[in-house]
């Protein structure tokens, strides 16, 4: 016997829903796909770029996973299979908890982060920049980006390593005030010929107005700041959906239970 009345609307409900966990686990996967062809992200958050590859891994996880629980629902709710609806809602349980976990860890984890973030563009910008081919790739799509140079402003190349390349140390002054240091091509706004004189600056003296003037990591970190509150807040909506979904799930369960019962 097809289940009828309320608990038939809860069915078409229950599948609506699982279409949209099926859409959320597909732009997970975009998303993941995303981080890891576009060389933006992997700086402004970690150091470790194999820590950065595994949270690239663990979302496009999470989405895969996404996918196979709204496909399972689906199916489960058209066929109106208790063991299907109960395996479904222990895995729908088990990435709702999985959500709520990461969303508390985030928040207790924030200052972390925020550390984290300058000292990752500091180090780039004093030791990295011009040594390593990847870092160097990745600043320089930040700074045209983010219209950023430096980790706190241009003057910050005039002791890096960029600019001292024998120089094992961090954080070195220029000793003469008159001594010239160069400023990388994408801290530049203008077309490449002006930018040829620009880059090119004097420890004591003014910078250019077509360097940008700004450093990159508070921009990173209002980035990161704002792209943190938006992941936290999907986080809630997508939680107090799937929480909508368990409950249904729960009652079609018991339905279909009932049903099966009576039909014995």
């Amino acid at each position: 016997m097809a289940l009828t009345g309320c608990y038939a609307f809860m069915k078409h409900v229950v599948t609506l829903l699982n279409i949209l966990y099926l859409s959320c686990g597909l732009l997970l996967m975009l998303l993941a796909i995303w981080m890891w062809v576009d060389p933006t992200f992997s700086l402004s958050m970690v150091q470790d770029e194999a820590s950065y590859y595994t949270g690239v891994y663990l979302i496009l996880f999470v989405g895969t996973l996404l996918l196979i629980v709204g496909f399972l629902g689906c199916a489960a709710a058209i066929s109106e299979s208790q063991c299907s609806l109960v395996l479904y809602f222990c895995l729908l349980l088990a990435v709702l908890v999985a959500q709520i976990s990461a969303a508390v860890w985030m928040y207790a984890n924030n200052d972390k982060l925020v550390e984290l973030v300058r000292y990752t563009v500091k180090t780039t910008v004093q030791s990295e920049y011009g040594s390593i081919e990847g870092r160097t790739e990745t600043f320089d799509a930040i700074q045209s980006g983010f219209e950023c140079c430096g980790a706190s402003g241009p003057s910050d190349w005039a002791g890096s390593k960029y600019n001292n390349p024998q120089t094992e140390s961090l954080g070195l002054a220029i000793s003469s005030p008159e001594q010239s240091y160069k400023i990388p091509a994408s801290c530049c706004k203008g077309d490449p010929k002006q930018c040829l004189d620009a880059q090119t600056a004097v420890a004591s003296g003014p910078i250019s107005e077509l360097i940008y003037s700004e450093g990159c990591t508070e921009k990173l970190l209002y980035t990161s700041r704002k792209s943190m509150i938006i992941f936290l807040v999907l986080l809630v909506a997508i939680g107090s959906v799937e929480f909508f979904g368990l409950v249904l799930a729960l009652i079609l369960c018991c339905a279909i239970r009932a049903v099966n019962t009576y039909k014995n």
